[in-house]
């Protein structure tokens, strides 16, 4: 795939990562379709890993450019900045269509809120460390991002298969 193809479709995935957060929020705030709110955030979830995930492709040199990562980085630090509440909003547990957020989830909200307001910070970190170039930087940042992603998994989402 040629840097022109892959660079267009890092940005149609910026574009429709924002479109989804922004919608999600003017439209959510309402919402009482649990089934609706799970597909939400299932959707904005993807974005933080598909953001990650460029960030990856660039650190294991898989094709990805730069530009690719500092994208990926833009994508997942926008993630972070959404309200918590509205991507895990109250009854969209499992047992809501596919979701595989477990009740405590909401049983230890302040536990939850802890580890969102963790992801920050280290998305920012990740951000700065794309825009200096230096691989051996970006790779340990998206490791510590990963690390905090995967510690609330740990606690609040159900273990895929």
């Amino acid at each position: 795939m040629s840097n022109r193809v892959v660079n267009v479709l890092a940005a149609a995935s910026v574009a429709g990562l924002m479109f989804a957060l922004f919608g999600m929020s003017a439209g959510n705030a309402g919402a009482a379709d649990p089934a609706e709110q799970v597909k939400d955030r299932q959707q904005t979830m993807k974005k933080l890993g598909g953001g990650m995930g460029a960030v990856a492709k660039f650190v294991k040199n898989e094709g990805a450019t730069l530009e690719d990562a500092a994208k990926g980085a833009e994508a997942v630090l926008a993630v972070t900045k959404v309200d918590p509440k509205m991507i895990f909003p109250e009854g969209t547990a499992v047992g809501v269509t596919d979701s595989a957020a477990k009740p405590e989830l909401w049983k230890n909200w302040a536990e939850a809120q802890r580890y969102w307001s963790g992801l920050q910070p280290v998305a920012e970190k990740l951000d700065a460390a794309v825009k200096s170039g230096d691989r051996t930087q970006i790779a340990q940042a998206l490791g510590a991002t990963s690390k905090a992603c995967g510690s609330c998994h740990e606690d609040f989402r159900v273990k895929k298969n």
